[in-house]
């Protein structure tokens, strides 16, 4: 099976460079700022727990920058890895590498520099821990789960999905410098989530997926399958949103908004597994983008208002 060969050999690629200053809006559309800012949101109420108030502005900003610009950094490297298969997929055929807005040379440079950067700030100017997570993050990311997971496996979405939970590790780390049991219970939280958020994407794209052969569940087990699988995953996230309330690190605030949140969310992944179409799975998709603003969002009101 090829793999991101694309990735070993851009170094030394002679394509023709993108004029830098036109290549700056795509670049950073590879970077993914919608999930990188979902990767920073769940790094807010981190930080406010692990200090028991506000924490500084000079250690909020830097692991906030720190944080989103690996993230950034390797969501640039994913899109690299990918390049091989992009073209082939309706969904992802205009990304800028596939239409040659950027060349592979700019975009490598970029995602290396941005993973520096973010390394040396969160090192210096937050904890060792945070940095070394945010790293081993990016790492796994695109070298376990785009390079190999992706490709060969169905559960690929399902281990990878942890690269994407590390925000809460990073922010706990970059005030303690350690790595407590609430920082795991919110990581559980965002592990939990990405199955059923991606899988009811990939229903609707599944026939993009099998013609560019990557295993996503819909289109190697069926769509009645990824159903269910879905409606399990939305029940596991209850243990973990309990948790965090349970072990007395959030209140009352935080509970109530998040199980009515988690509560329509198992309500929609059970309506998609009783319908007999795949209307219901895109409706689905759109509320978890929302659902895990929402919950990083209701424990962030919950602790601040007890400050």
């Amino acid at each position: 099976m090829k793999t991101s060969s694309n990735l070993n050999s851009m170094v030394s690629q002679n394509d023709a460079s993108t004029p830098i200053l036109a290549s700056i809006r795509p670049i950073y559309q590879m970077m993914k700022p919608t999930i990188s800012l979902l990767v920073v949101v769940t790094v807010v109420p981190t930080l406010i727990m692990a200090n028991g108030s506000m924490p500084s502005l000079q250690l909020t900003l830097v692991t906030l920058l720190g944080t989103y610009l690996a993230s950034g950094s390797a969501g640039i490297f994913n899109h690299l890895a990918d390049s091989d298969i992009d073209g082939h997929m309706n969904r992802t055929r205009s990304r800028p590498l596939p239409t040659g807005k950027v060349s592979q040379r700019l975009a490598f440079f970029v995602a290396t520099f941005l993973g520096i950067i973010s390394f040396v700030m969160l090192y210096r100017w937050a904890t060792p821990l945070a940095a070394w997570v945010a790293l081993a993050a990016n790492g796994f990311y695109v070298l376990v789960y785009t390079m190999y997971l992706k490709r060969r496996t169905v559960q690929n979405i399902v281990i990878g999905g942890a690269a994407g939970a590390v925000g809460p590790l990073i922010g706990w780390a970059a005030v303690q410098n350690t790595l407590a049991m609430p920082a795991w219970y919110l990581f559980a939280v965002i592990f939990l989530w990405t199955p059923p958020h991606f899988w009811a994407l990939a229903i609707k794209y599944r026939d993009d997926y099998a013609k560019a052969k990557i295993p996503m569940m819909p289109s190697v087990r069926g769509v009645p399958e990824t159903k269910k699988q879905i409606f399990y995953y939305t029940l596991s996230l209850l243990p973990p949103i309990f948790l965090l309330f349970w072990g007395g690190d959030a209140g009352w605030v935080y509970l109530s908004l998040s199980a009515l949140l988690t509560g329509y969310f198992i309500w929609l992944a059970y309506k998609l597994l009783r319908s007999t179409g795949e209307a219901k799975a895109m409706p689905l998709f759109y509320y978890s983008c929302f659902y895990l603003f929402g919950i990083f969002g209701a424990l962030t009101l919950d602790r601040v208002l007890l400050l």
